[in-house]
This record gives structure tokens, C-alpha cells and sequence, in this order.
């Protein structure tokens, strides 16, 4: 019958078919003692793998433990995140960077047909401790290789575990290999679900210091407009033989603080909207150097109030922008207003527009002290009133207003 040989080969034994004889062996050099595992070693070091990735241990160690079970001249895990692919290599004594740099043009090269899309490059960090020595030695140039997926949620490809052996990878070899895939696959699952569950917690924080804020808001800011009502009401009640001089100064109280408080639920309605996404935005082309007109002769009596001028630059040629004119109308106000606040009396407002490398630019500027370095990073934060400068009556929320509605366009402030 035709001999069929078994892994028994490995230990030295040979069988054939029925009770024959065995066939004589050979004498040749005892196997090293890497040859004769039956699986112990491998399943040791599988869990020794296993404590690394659950304590968090860096890549390298982990590339370092499966180069312990399987002999590796390099090896690599190469995520993939936002289209690009960072990776961890680690390779064995006397690797030229040559090789290493090929092997990770590979291992991209297989993820990307893994992800089924391109993959840029992305940094790479080197284990500067080599491999440890394996028992087996091929040329440079024909290490045999295998790429394994990483998985998340079984699913979706974030990664690959590429190696390159240091002798033929066996039938036991890739078993280990795919099981050290899955384990890491296992704790980069970990790693996001713990991730993404620091992030629920955070936005579930923010959330509620917002809602405190939004309470806190509400009931200081608006009582002062609703009080300046109230007692307005209750004066031309309590006189109404007053004078009309003195009766018209009551009213425009009553319709300054009533504006107050309206505009203070619009700001808080419009933070509800941002922060929900759902700031409608009515699009249509419109001339921008013109708004910015407007927006200065809007500004204009309440700019006179504070003893300011302003005035409008607009360079020629500006080709019309796509966008919510009124949005757009309302930041430009609010920055107006915010300069109005701290400008000193005598000085200027001014409001510039330019095209610039295919956008539409706008800057409003004035003379006064200037926002403090150690604020100027917390200046679209809400309710932010900086305390290392000088202060105006306000909220705190029309900066932060006017990000939203900017980059609800697409655009920057």
C-alpha cells in the first residue's frame, strides 16, 4: 500500500498500512526541543499573551510573546482608523530596515484588501528590543508571511497582525497565530467598549453641568428683565396721574428689559437646537460685503450709544457665498455688540471682508483691551465670562452661538 506519513514523523515514527514491520529510520540528529512540543508550550504562551493584552501591556510586548511560540523575523500590528494605518513593528536581530520598511508596505497592503480601501500610511513605532532568537533561519527575501484580521464586534476589519517567519510557518503555527488574533481582536473590543463608555459618561456629565447652567441662567438672568418689568407695571399703576415724560421713560424700561429676556430665550433655544443638530439653515447665494452693510447700519444707533463708530471695508470682487443670510446677519451682530461692549469711547468698530485662497473671509475689530492669553483658549466656551479681563453685562452664550452657526455652515471662527 501506499505510505502515508503522519506527525508522528516528527517524533521519529513512521507507520504503514496493515501489520507490516516498521520500516527502519534512519540515524540522524535529535530534533531540538521546539520540535517535540505537543502543545503545551503554545497553549502557555497563548495565556501568557492573554494576561499581557488584559493589563493593558504595550503592542510590543504582545509581538514579542507570539514571537516566543512562532519564529518571526518581523512583526507587525498595523491598525486602521480614519482611513490611515498606524502601526507597531518588531523584528528579529540583524533585520535590515530594508525588510522592515517591505514588510510593512505588505501588512498595509493587506489590510487594505482586507477593508476592501485605500489606506494611507500613518506613524510607526519601533520596538527597539529585537525578537527573541528562533530556532529557524531562512535567506532574506523568502520569509513565508501570513496576515490575520483584527475584529471589532466580529465584524467590522480595525486591524491586521502581519508577520514574517524566520523558518516555514506550520499547520501549528498558524493555529497559534489565529489565536493570538483573536485575543487581540478580544481586547481592542475591550479597549473601545470601555472607551466608548467614557465618552457616554463624559457627554452624560456635560449634559448635566449644562442643564445646572441652563437652571443657574434662567434664574438669575432672566429674573433681572422679568423684576425691571414687574416694577414698571407696578409704577404706572401705583401713579397714573405721572406725567408723560415720565410715563414714556417707564415704558422703554419695560420694553428694554422685555427685549432682554426676549433675546436670552432665543440664545438659549438656538443653544437647544445646536446642541441637538438641528439648526435649520435656510441656504441661498447673497452678496456678503452687502450684509456686512447692513449689519453695521443695524449696529449702528446702539454703537453711537457708547460714544463708538464703525464702518465697513469690503474688497472688490467677492463672488456671492451660499448660506443662511439671516445666521450670518445674527453673527456679525453679535460680534458688533461683543465689540461694543469693550471698545473704548472714541474709537471704531470696523468690519472687514476679503476673498481669500477660494473663501469668503470676514473680520470685525476694535480698539479695546483685548482678550488675556490666559482666557483666549475658553472664548466659545458657554457661559464663559473670563475673570482675567475686563467684563461686560452679558451671558456668555453669544460666542458660543456664533461657532455653532459657522460650523453648522462648514466654515470656521
Amino acid at each position: 500500500m501506499r505510505r502515508r506519513r503522519r506527525r508522528q514523523l516528527e517524533l521519529g515514527f513512521s507507520t504503514r498500512g496493515g501489520a507490516a514491520a516498521p520500516a527502519q529510520i534512519p540515524d540522524r540528529e535529535p530534533a531540538p526541543l521546539a520540535d517535540l512540543d505537543l502543545g503545551y508550550g503554545r497553549l502557555r504562551n497563548l495565556y501568557e499573551l492573554g494576561k499581557l493584552l488584559v493589563s493593558d501591556a504595550p503592542d510590543q510586548a504582545a509581538l514579542r510573546c507570539i514571537a516566543r511560540t512562532v519564529p518571526l523575523r518581523v512583526a507587525t500590528l498595523v491598525a486602521f482608523s480614519g482611513g490611515s494605518a498606524p502601526a507597531v513593528a518588531a523584528r528579529a536581530a540583524g533585520v535590515p530596515e530594508g525588510e522592515l520598511q517591505a514588510a510593512l508596505a505588505h501588512a498595509r497592503s493587506c489590510l487594505s484588501r482586507l477593508c476592501a480601501q485605500p489606506v494611507a500610511d500613518g506613524p510607526v513605532t519601533v520596538d527597539p528590543e529585537p525578537l527573541p532568537p528562533g530556532h529557524g533561519h531562512v535567506p532574506p527575501g523568502n520569509s513565508p508571511f501570513a496576515a490575520l484580521p483584527l475584529l471589532l464586534g466580529r465584524t467590522e476589519v480595525a486591524g491586521v497582525l502581519y508577520v514574517r517567519g524566520a523558518r516555514g510557518l506550520r499547520e501549528a503555527d498558524l493555529a497559534f497565530l489565529s489565536a493570538a488574533a483573536d485575543h487581540l481582536s478580544l481586547a481592542r473590543d475591550r479597549r473601545f467598549a470601555w472607551e466608548r463608555e467614557v465618552r457616554l459618561r463624559e457627554r452624560a456629565e456635560a449634559l448635566d453641568r449644562a442643564q445646572k447652567d441652563l437652571v443657574a441662567v434662567v434664574s438669575h438672568d432672566l429674573r433681572n428683565p422679568l423684576g425691571a418689568v414687574l416694577i414698571g407695571v407696578s409704577t404706572l399703576q401705583r401713579w397714573p396721574q405721572l406725567d408723560a415724560a415720565r410715563v414714556r421713560e417707564n415704558l422703554d424700561s419695560i420694553h428694554r428689559a422685555a427685549e432682554r429676556a426676549s433675546r436670552l430665550v432665543h440664545d438659549l433655544l438656538d443653544v437647544a437646537r445646536i446642541d441637538a443638530g438641528h439648526l435649520n439653515l435656510e441656504l441661498s447665494p447673497f452678496d456678503l460685503g452687502a450684509l456686512a452693510q447692513e449689519a453695521v447700519e443695524l449696529m449702528k444707533p446702539l454703537l453711537a450709544e457708547a460714544e463708538l463708530t464703525c464702518e465697513a471695508q469690503v474688497a472688490d470682487g467677492i463672488p456671492p457665498v451660499v448660506a443662511d443670510r439671516e445666521r450670518i446677519l445674527q453673527v456679525l451682530s453679535n460680534l458688533i455688540g461683543n465689540a461694543r461692549k469693550f471698545g473704548r469711547p472714541g474709537s471704531a468698530v470696523s468690519i472687514a471682508v476679503w476673498e481669500e485662497q477660494g473663501e469668503a473671509r470676514c473680520c470685525v475689530a476694535d480698539d479695546g483691551p483685548g482678550i488675556s492669553e490666559e482666557d483666549l483658549p475658553h472664548i466659545f466656551d458657554r457661559y464663559f465670562q473670563g475673570p482675567h479681563g475686563p467684563t461686560a453685562h452679558g451671558v456668555g452664550l453669544g460666542l458660543s452661538i456664533a461657532r455653532g452657526i459657522i460650523e453648522a455652515h462648514g466654515g470656521r471662527i
